[in-house]
């Protein structure tokens, strides 16, 4: 699909005194800053709003050390650290505008008009902006789920998301879960010298077999159909009392058992949400706001990095068509859903005639 109409954005723009962007994006993972590339690549004047302090998402915030492997072009592989700064400092060589430590609070319809476009009104904890697109890409699951038993220890040693530890040097760590974000939490700490736990709630693992069988030839215990339910300090380390009365002692607690679900934010944007609390879209990533699109864990089924890339390179190229060819995306729809009609329309006579 060419692009036409593609303009190059001025080192000299006054991004501070813009009455409206063209383009908003609710989060600066891997979705939204290669959507922002890509916007602002051709020309787009976008700005991203990232409710934590850095930019990057989940490789970045869960798995910073951890070695991401499936990822074209990197043979070796690349940590979610280096491959969050690598593909920020490509949006900021974009000209992409970042505001970090902010919120997403409301997306609201005005009156107001650019270019005949109706504007949204984007309104976060910290301001309110214009603009003529929002790309959602915050991710379907927002925070780290929590222990109430361990977090009334008031530890500094109980981690919600891997810790960029170098050496555990033969310290006690138990990891709490049993998905692929567990196992690899127990692995790298294997590989760092410590001694490790792991303590999963359901009666099998949920993580690839692969990794289990990996932290199990390394030296690690797995513990199934095991939950922590008193927690308390003895000589300096953590001793934690487990379901079937046993006891173990932890210098370092990984907890790693899922995410709370971003629903209540989405169901504030008055956005279709599908069963599981996802957004809803269509072929073109839009919801069912006009101009309000949604990309990567908010509503995919699969989630990786190169997924959420593909995802917000073709919304940002989808809502760089409607600004500038405002009756392209409308066209387009007409002529699938003619297509799909006539498709229907097949299947039910095939239907019909082997009925016969």
């Amino acid at each position: 699909m060419a692009d036409f109409k593609v303009t190059e954005l001025s080192n000299e723009l006054d991004f501070e005194s813009l009455s409206s962007w063209d383009v908003v994006i609710i989060g600066a993972g891997p979705a939204g800053l290669a959507a922002s590339l890509t916007t602002a690549h051709r020309g787009l004047t976008t700005l991203v709003i990232e409710a934590k302090d850095k930019p990057g998402g989940q490789p970045q915030f869960l798995y910073a050390d951890k070695k991401i492997v499936d990822i074209p072009g990197f043979p070796d592989g690349i940590s979610g650290e280096e491959l969050s700064e690598r593909t920020y400092r490509q949006a900021v060589d974009a000209l992409v505008q970042f505001r970090f430590n902010d919120e997403l609070v409301s997306i609201e319809d005005t009156d107001q008009e650019e270019k005949g476009e109706p504007l949204k009104r984007v309104v976060t904890k910290e301001g309110e902006y214009l603009c003529r697109k929002v790309l959602i890409a915050c991710g379907l699951l927002h925070f780290p789920r929590r222990l109430p038993v361990l977090d009334a220890l008031e530890s500094k040693s109980v981690f919600y998301k891997i810790p960029k530890i170098g050496d555990y040097d033969g310290r006690q760590v138990v990891v709490i879960g049993g998905g692929d974000s567990a196992l690899d939490a127990a692995v790298m700490a294997l590989e760092r010298n410590a001694q490790v736990d792991v303590l999963v709630r359901a009666k099998a693992i949920a993580g690839k077999a692969d990794t289990a069988e990996r932290v199990k030839q390394s030296g690690g215990h797995i513990h199934l159909a095991t939950e922590v339910t008193a927690a308390e300090y003895q000589a300096g380390a953590m001793a934690l009392t487990l379901t079937d009365g046993q006891q173990l002692l932890a210098d370092y607690v990984v907890v790693q058992v899922g995410f709370l679900s971003a629903k209540e934010t989405f169901q504030r944007l008055d956005v279709r949400l599908n069963d599981d609390g996802s957004i809803a879209v269509d072929p073109y990533f839009e919801t069912s706001r006009r101009g309000l699109f949604a990309i990567g864990d908010v509503h995919g089924d699969i989630k990786l990095i190169t997924v959420a890339w593909a995802e917000g390179i073709q919304a940002a190229i989808y809502a760089f068509k409607e600004i500038t060819s405002p009756y392209w995306l409308n066209e387009k729809r007409l002529r699938d859903q003619k297509i799909s009609m006539i498709g229907d329309k097949i299947t039910q006579a095939a239907t019909q005639s082997r009925t016969r």
